[in-house]
């Protein structure tokens, strides 16, 4: 190639310089855009002790935050997780087998784009060490102590040993070495200082190092086991910042402090919701459940406390709302069940559908209820969650079956190799591929197994145990303003109706109304009151799901023929003993969601509301002798109800010498009503006619205690 002349090689070299600077100018730039922008950070409370489903929800957490973390252009965002014990004394200790998935979760390759910060304020002890240790780096106050790692589980195995090793070197935060001092009192661990650099081993290992490297210096790292406070932790170099509040932390990270502060208030920022089931489990319980929980949820709710308190119900409308509840995504929004009472039978499955459980120490869960479950029915019940709930949760199935189900053996099992601790039926064990792995205990119970809320808790079912929902509002950092989708003021008026007092009361005020309208002429104020005073108790038991049109007609019937024994066919006997059975069947059946009782609960309800009927009914005895005494004499009432013949007007003698005797009717006879025969006040009826006071009357029959009688220009005669 001839040479180029050296002006053109001149311009051309002095163009690309030119191009070469242009191209840089904006990347300085971009590079001090991306210095100046603050690091993106988050924090996700991580409360102890892991227990339950803990673990899932501090994972679902994390998930929500991710992509927060990561949009913030190539630098890596801060997820801190603030370890927060809580206020419990008698608290679980942490599952060994829930902190290991939560430290592999740590360890996943999703959390590569963050770097994860393990904040202890107030110290660590038990296997929530190897959570911390999945991290990249540790922080914590001065004073705080950093072990044992066995402190709620002295003894120590292979498993053990392995899980802890193998975080320590995935993440090596901490040497592998100090993470088993940590887990194992048998563990001595020396600091060797090498001409290679410093190092801590195991002292089974020194002779080895000294083979190695030329071993300066060797000091042995104690207590055992292992425990180290904050200053001794970063003399150590296992913590390299020393920090108890957020703010010291933020500084130390080099993160905005209201990025962590805005997010650790109220773990993660809830938007929380109340959602009220109470009462049997009906179709119409769950739509509104579910209608609420979808408002909250599309209005921007991302936690969803569902109040539980019932005896269920209805197994498969359970069902329906846990198969909802278990769809919801927990990225989204978390489903927390609050127990206050008891979630009895198939109510128990909708509390054991959500995220966590919470209940209170002396509520029921599971157990017999209003629902009468068969073999039939149990073992589609059985399916239906297993392959439904448990298979999206990724959760046993065998336990909150036999809540409901009669006739399920569950049994505690063991998995020496991780420590993981479930509780799995005959079925459920022969279905796993790992059933050799499992080593099975002692019987938990068979079903229906009912459960307080300890034992709930003993078996990992319930999360926390707490006395009332102001300590819900504690333990989760929930908003003082919770926002709520419980019925409003008319749901809250019919379940105060529907409770067992009013719903007594209501029969009672109707038993004495009707007493009032037998002994009133005319339809008067107690027939109002009656009438008002039933529509309200069948309206509210209806509502309220355990009463229908079946109930409604059986009173009524019964009424009718109670009306027709006392006004048509006195003395007959049969209508009104048969409207009196009539009118108790429709009270007892609008009391109770079941017709004939199956197990132990259903039996003590029907005895309840037996008793309940049983004291309206002396009640109103008592109400009526008040009344009978009173209120004829009372100012301005004394025309309400008819006042009782003197001493000297009573009937002893026979009356059957009254037939063909005339009188006069002293009150308006419709038909019944009051008559002076032969000048003594007596109660008198009617074959249909209405008789106007003061109108002559004769009498035609006599049966029983019941005299019946005709106006005296009718032209009918005595029999």
């Amino acid at each position: 190639m001839p040479d180029m002349p050296r002006h053109r090689l001149f311009f051309g070299l002095l163009c690309a310089f030119v191009m070469a600077a242009c191209a840089t100018v904006p990347c300085v730039r971009t590079a001090r855009a991306e210095a100046d922008r603050p690091v993106p950070a988050a924090t996700v409370v991580v409360r102890l002790p892991i227990t339950g489903t803990r673990d899932t929800q501090v994972k679902a957490a994390i998930l929500r935050q991710l992509d927060g973390l990561r949009s913030q252009g190539s630098r890596r965002g801060v997820l801190v997780l603030e370890f927060r014990p809580t206020d419990d004394d008698g608290a679980l200790p942490t599952d060994f087998g829930r902190a290991f998935e939560l430290a592999r979760f740590l360890g996943d390759g999703r959390l590569d784009g963050v770097k994860t910060v393990a904040f202890l304020p107030e110290g660590i002890r038990g296997h929530a060490v190897l959570a911390a240790l999945a991290c990249e780096e540790i922080v914590m106050p001065a004073d705080a102590v950093l072990g044992p790692a066995n402190a709620e589980e002295p003894a120590v195995d292979d498993a053990m040993r392995a899980a802890y090793a193998q975080v320590a070197s995935r993440r090596k935060t901490v040497p592998a070495a100090l993470a088993l001092a940590l887990l194992d009192p048998a563990a001595k661990v020396a600091r060797v200082a090498t001409d290679d650099g410093e190092r801590f081993v195991e002292a089974r290992d020194l002779d080895a190092v000294k083979r190695e490297a030329a071993v300066l210096s060797v000091d042995e790292v104690g207590p055992v086991p292992l425990v180290l406070a904050g200053r001794r932790a970063r003399e150590l170099g296992l913590v390299r910042l020393l920090a108890g509040t957020p703010a010291e932390l933020a500084r130390g990270l080099g993160v905005d402090e209201k990025s962590l502060a805005v997010l650790a208030a109220g773990d993660g920022g809830w938007n929380a919701v109340l959602v009220g089931l109470s009462g049997p489990i009906t179709a119409d319980a769950v739509a509104r459940a579910k209608r609420g929980i979808d408002e909250a949820v599309t209005g921007g709710a991302n936690f969803v406390c569902l109040r539980i308190d019932g005896p269920g119900g209805d197994p498969e409308q359970s069902l329906v709302l846990a198969t909802f509840l278990a769809g919801l995504d927990p990225a989204r929004v978390r489903t927390v069940a609050y127990v206050p009472r008891e979630a009895r039978a198939d109510a128990a499955l909708v509390a054991l559908a959500c995220d966590e459980l919470v209940i209170a120490p002396t509520a029921v869960l599971g157990g017999e209820g209003a629902a009468t479950v068969d073999p039939r029915r149990s073992e589609a019940l059985a399916v239906a969650w297993r392959e439904g709930v448990a298979k999206r949760r990724g959760r046993s199935w065998s336990l909150p079956v036999a809540l409901v189900a009669p006739g399920v053996v569950v049994h505690r099992a063991v998995q020496p190799a991780s420590g993981r601790t479930e509780y799995f039926s005959d079925d459920e064990l022969l279905a796993r591929d790992d059933r050799d792995s499992w080593k099975l205990g002692d019987d938990v119970g068979v079903g229906p197994i009912e459960l307080s809320g300890r034992s709930a808790e003993a078996l990992g079912l319930a999360t926390h145990v707490v006395d009332g929902f102001p300590a819900v509002v504690a333990t989760y950092g929930l908003p003082a303003d919770i926002a709520t989708q419980e019925p409003g003021w008319a749901d809250r008026l019919l379940d105060a109706l529907a409770s067992p007092g009013m719903a007594w009361l209501l029969l009672l005020i109707g038993g004495a109304g009707l007493y009032i309208e037998m002994h009133t002429p005319g339809i008067g104020l107690g027939g109002f009151v009656a009438m008002v005073a039933f529509i309200v108790y069948f309206w509210s038991q209806y509502l309220h799901g355990t009463s229908g049109w079946l109930e409604v007609m059986l009173f009524l019937a019964g009424i009718f023929c109670l009306a027709a024994e006392i006004f048509v066919l006195p003395g007959f006997g049969v209508l009104g003993l048969g409207g009196g059975l009539l009118v108790i069947a429709a009270l007892v059946l609008a009391s109770q969601s079941f017709v004939l009782p199956t197990n132990d609960y259903q039996i003590r309800q029907l005895q309840w509301s037996l008793l309940g009927i049983l004291g309206a009914a002396v009640g109103v005895a008592l109400i009526a002798t008040l009344v009978r005494r009173w209120l004829p004499r009372a100012p301005g009432l004394r025309h309400v109800l008819l006042e009782p013949p003197a001493a000297e007007e009573s009937l002893d003698d026979p009356l059957m010498d009254l037939v063909g005797a005339a009188g006069v009717a002293t009150t308006r006879l419709v038909p019944a009503g009051k008559a002076r025969i032969d000048g003594r006040l007596v109660d008198v009826t009617t074959d249909g006619q209405l008789v106007e006071p003061g109108e002559a009357v004769r009498v035609v029959d006599v049966r029983g205690r019941r005299i019946v009688v005709r106006p005296a220009d009718d032209g009918a005669g005595a029999r």
